[in-house]
């Protein structure tokens, strides 16, 4: 499957779906994020990026989606993944990218950190797209989408925050991906499984 017919068929399982949304006034905190598409090559990646390290940020160093919280300004959620993406990366999502869809809403499964829902879109975008750090973002990354079909690239993490449990990651090239990023991307798996693409190997 080429990286073009890949992308359509994502939108095409996207197109008309209805995500499923959290319900209204159930969380503090509305976000958004981008998962953002380009192909490359024979295949197709998705861009991570590593929050900068801020004390009152619960997801400081992460690795994550670009996006942030929406404003008192923003008409759409959509809005808000495009505003947060381009000061966080400097990408016009409007401008450099499509809409492909939108994945369902997640959320925190714990008291620690805020009650926030987090609302992710998926836009594919060009090959000439380079994001750039900021205060906000450490580096980014493009990782390849199979990553997330790939078993061998699982594994788990204990994290201080609750010693008590193992969380389970992506890892790639030296980087962590859980939590909620890897919430959003086990939408992702399911959505490839569906779309019949078993990655570079199983296409």
């Amino acid at each position: 499957m080429s990286p073009e017919s890949l992308l359509e068929r994502i939108a095409g399982e996207l197109e008309g779906r209805e995500p499923l949304r959290a319900e209204p006034g159930s969380y503090d905190v509305q976000a958004a994020v981008a998962l953002m598409l380009r192909p490359a090559g024979a295949g197709v990646e998705f861009l991570a990026i590593k929050r900068a390290e801020h004390d009152r940020d619960p997801w400081s160093g992460h690795m994550a989606l670009p996006g942030g919280r929406r404003e008192a300004g923003d008409e759409s959620l959509w809005v808000t993944a495009v505003r947060e993406t381009s000061e966080e990366i400097g990408v016009d999502l409007e401008g450099a990218g499509r809409l492909l869809g939108q994945l369902d809403d997640v959320y925190p499964r714990t008291r620690r950190i805020p009650a926030i829902a987090i609302t992710p879109f998926v836009v594919a975008v060009g090959p000439e797209v380079i994001p750039r750090t900021s205060s906000e973002v450490e580096y980014a990354v493009w990782v390849p989408l199979h990553v997330v079909l790939d078993e061998g690239a699982r594994g788990t993490l204990v994290h201080e925050a609750a010693p008590d449990r193992e969380f389970e990651t992506i890892e790639y090239g030296g980087h962590t991906i859980w939590g909620l990023t890897l919430r959003i991307l086990s939408q992702v798996e399911e959505l490839l499984g569906r779309i019949g693409y078993g990655g570079e190997g199983g296409r």
